[in-house]
């Protein structure tokens, strides 16, 4: 599942090569849930296998155990009634957050077999409230739901365009610095959608999501291998250093 328009947009995204500086070993730590992680790169999966090792991931809950101090566990946006029993069994677990996933709305009628679910500002206030803990959404696809989901306490969303696939909507790569410009901030943002590599990863790092979240079967350490050669290749020493400046950008001049 992902936005058809994704590879397109991000493949749209040059990256500006830098070669006269003094980076060698970029730093990819990166700063998440109040402590430091290796990488911006964090694994969403179906189940809590492997090449998830000690990074933070994002798995679904269904597959997990018992709790875990890497594993953010994801529950679906179902029913109230079904979902507020569900938090209040993971707010038990010493999970690191939880995280909320709105993708499946993409698969309602006539698209899809998923029933219609929304979640209002007032349903969000609840999951934080019974979480005890930061709560991440998944498929966040608009600056307007960006800042609903600031107001109501969430702590990070994940913005991926693969919610309004049906409508024509945006790709993340296109609609990220509208929400990074919208909640910079208030909540942490994570992108989503489409991630092939690491030169993708570092597309969406310097459109300002701090993080990313990637799916498929490539190793993790594959992609960061390719993150690193990236930042060296456009002279970023550490994610503090990535920003819209390396990206390329040309001036036309007005017909």
């Amino acid at each position: 599942m992902g936005h058809p328009q994704d590879a397109a947009a991000l493949a749209r995204l040059g990256l500006l090569p830098r070669a006269l500086h003094d980076v060698g070993e970029p730093d990819l730590t990166v700063e998440l849930l109040g402590r430091l992680w290796p990488s911006p790169v964090l694994r969403r999966a179906a189940a809590a296998g492997a090449d998830l090792g000690s990074a933070l991931a994002l798995v679904d809950a269904a597959s997990l155990q018992g709790p875990h101090p890497t594993r953010v566990p994801i529950v679906a946006a179902g029913r109230m009634g079904e979902l507020m029993p569900e938090v209040r069994r993971l707010a038990a677990w010493d999970a690191p957050a939880l995280a909320l996933d709105l993708t499946t709305l993409a698969d309602t009628p006539p698209f899809g077999p998923q029933a219609w679910h929304p979640r209002s500002r007032d349903d969000l206030a609840e999951v934080v409230a019974a979480a005890g803990r930061p709560v991440w959404l998944i498929g966040i696809a608009s600056a307007d739901d960006a800042a609903v989901a600031a107001d109501a306490g969430i702590d990070a969303i994940v913005v991926d365009g693969v919610l309004g696939r049906h409508l024509g909507g945006p790709a993340t790569a296109e609609l990220l610095p509208e929400v990074v410009d919208a909640v910079a901030g208030m909540l942490r943002v994570l992108a989503g959608g489409g991630i092939a590599g690491g030169v993708d990863a570092l597309r969406l790092l310097a459109l300002g999501a701090d993080a990313v979240v990637v799916g498929g079967e490539r190793p993790t350490a594959a992609l960061e291998e390719e993150l690193r050669y990236a930042m060296r290749l456009t002279g970023c020493a550490s994610l503090a250093d990535v920003g819209y400046d390396i990206v390329f950008a040309p001036l036309f001049d007005e017909p």
